[in-house]
Order: structure tokens, then sequence, then C-alpha cells
């Protein structure tokens, strides 16, 4: 588990690394300190504080959903799950980390297998809502800027024929020896999975009123990722009409949900570029480009990483403690 972690870590860096670089190149100005240091600063404490504001409704509907499955834990660690599934999000293609490192999470707290898959199918219902509701007006913003769309999906084909190639090289270098699955493995598996389609099933029928608020939950998650964009072009001491501001960022979300690199690395960046030019500035779009990602994804994927470490070495000092405590007596 460790070395794909560790490699997740290497790759995401890899391209967030080499796509700051082209960004830096192309787009940094000479007065970098200057273009910094004239940021509005409480348009500036808005975006941090959207940040904040997608963590919160993040929390609250994995909150809410646990406690009507049954299993409580206290609402700060919650933080602790919305921020270390960002960080296994932000190192995995899809963002699938960020729907399989909640197992680890949340099995801290007492959560069963059936539990928590149940947890990250319904939040997963709950978030779709916002895809599928806004999917009309992301079309819309597609047919209206048909040249951004071009440009978005250049860069999204160039990257998936890159990790694509890439991933074929690794296979045939790498390769693995299949692994047997024990009949006691089949066995659990099969227990858990009937029981998670039992829990949904039942979910679906009694805690109606608490999907209906993941959902208004994950809408709300959604519109204060945008509003982070929103704020730090008013930051950077421009004015454009809010609805073109939130509307031209709905296809950038898409293409940072269906990248096929680690976290949207490198689509998201490069995208920032295309989607925010006509609202910035020449010597501004580079510095605004890296700062979003940085604000939007990056700056709560470090914390959600140290966090996931610092849970990780908690873990095995106990596990190493109890077991010398059972051989001690």
């Amino acid at each position: 588990m460790y070395k794909n972690i560790v490699y997740g870590i290497f790759l995401t860096l890899l391209v967030v690394c080499l796509s700051f670089l082209y960004i830096f190149l192309r787009h940094i100005p000479p007065n970098l300190k200057g273009v910094l240091f004239s940021l509005n600063k409480k348009h500036l404490l808005f975006s941090f504080l959207s940040l904040f504001s997608f963590h919160t409704f993040d929390n609250l509907r994995v909150f809410f959903i646990s406690r009507a499955l049954g299993f409580r834990y206290p609402f700060w660690y919650g933080y602790q799950v919305s921020l270390v599934s960002t960080f296994g999000a932000t190192i995995t293609p899809a963002h699938l980390g960020g729907e399989i490192f909640p197992f680890y999470t949340l099995r801290r707290v007492g959560g069963e297998i059936a539990q928590i898959l149940s947890v990250i199918t319904l939040k997963g219902f709950a978030g779709l809502v916002f895809y599928l509701l806004f999917f009309p007006f992301m079309l819309e913003n597609l047919v209206k800027h048909p040249e951004k769309a071009l440009e978005l999906l250049l860069i999204i084909g160039s990257l998936l024929a890159i990790f694509g190639l890439g991933f074929i090289v690794e296979k045939v270098i790498f390769k693995k020896r299949p692994q047997i699955v024990s009949g006691s493995f089949l066995f659990r598996l099969k227990f858990n999975f009937l029981k998670y389609l039992l829990i949904c099933k039942n979910f679906f029928k009694i805690h109606k009123k608490v999907f209906f608020l993941a959902i208004l939950f994950s809408l709300f998650m959604y519109i204060s990722f945008l509003m982070v964009g929103i704020f730090l072009v008013k930051a950077f001491h421009q004015e454009a009409p809010f609805w073109a501001l939130f509307s031209n960022q709905l296809p950038l979300l898409y293409a940072i949900f269906i990248s096929p690199t680690p976290g949207g690395s490198g689509v998201g960046e490069l995208g920032a570029i295309v989607v925010f030019k006509d609202f910035l500035t020449v010597e501004s779009i580079g510095i605004f480009a890296m700062l979003w990602r940085i604000l939007s994804q990056y700056l709560s994927a470090m914390i959600g990483g140290v966090i996931f470490f610092v849970m990780g070495t908690k873990d095995l000092l106990n596990k190493k403690n109890s077991q010398t405590k059972h051989s001690f007596f």
C-alpha cells in the first residue's frame, strides 16, 4: 500500500512541477513580487474561506450519512477524513483515492467495511447530482466557446496519450505475478458485499431525508470549490459577471474530474489558463493559474498527506506496543 502511495506522490509531483515550470517560463511576468503584493487581501481571504467551506460541506455529508448508518465520530475528525480524501484523490488517477482512503480513516473510528462502502457509495451518488444538474450548463458553455473546448480536449488528449503509453511501458517492464485469492477472502468479500447491498437498500427506505441533505451538502460543496476561483479573480482586481466566472469554470471542473493524471494535475494548471485568460491580464494569468491550483486542491492535499502519515505512524506504533505487551505477558 505505502509503495503505491509513494509512487502516486512522485508521479503527481512530477506532473505538477513540469506544468508549473511550463507556466513559469511562459506566463510569469518580470514584476512577480509586485503582482503578488498587490493582491486584494480581503478577496484572497474569501478564497481561503471558500476552501474551508468546501471541506465543511464534504465533512457534513459524510458525517450525517455515517450517523444514519450507526457509527459515530467527532465532527472535527470529519475534517481530517475530508483532507485525507483530498490527498488520496490528488495522488490517484480519476480521483479514485478520494473514494479509497475513507476506508482507512473511517475504519479507525469503528466503521465496518460494509458501512464504509455504503458511505462512499451514497456520498458518490449525492455528488453525482451536481454533475448531472450542471451538465447542460457545461455543454452550453462549450458551444459558446468552442475554441476553449478544443484547447481543453487537446490538453486531456495529450496527457491521456502520454500516461497511456507510460502505463503500457510500466506493465511490460514490471510484470507482476498473478496473486492467488484464498477461499476465506472470497467468502468475506461476498459477505460484506451482500451486507453492503442490504445497508444501501434500507438506507433509501429509512433515511431519505438524510440522503436529500447529502445532495444539498454536495451541491454547496462544489459551489464552494467554484467560489475559490471567483474570489481569486477578484483578488487580482478584475471584475466580471458572477455567472460568467461560474459557468466558465464548469468545463474545467469536468475536465479535471475525467483527467487521466493523478488528481487532474497538469489538466487543472493548463486548463486554468485556457478558462480564466479572458478575465485576467496577461501579466497575472500565470500566477493566477498556480495560485488557483494550490488553493483549490494542492494545499488541502499537502495537509491531508501530513495527517495521513501521522495517522499511519501512530497506528503502527500502537500496533507494535500492543504486540510487545502481548508477547511480554
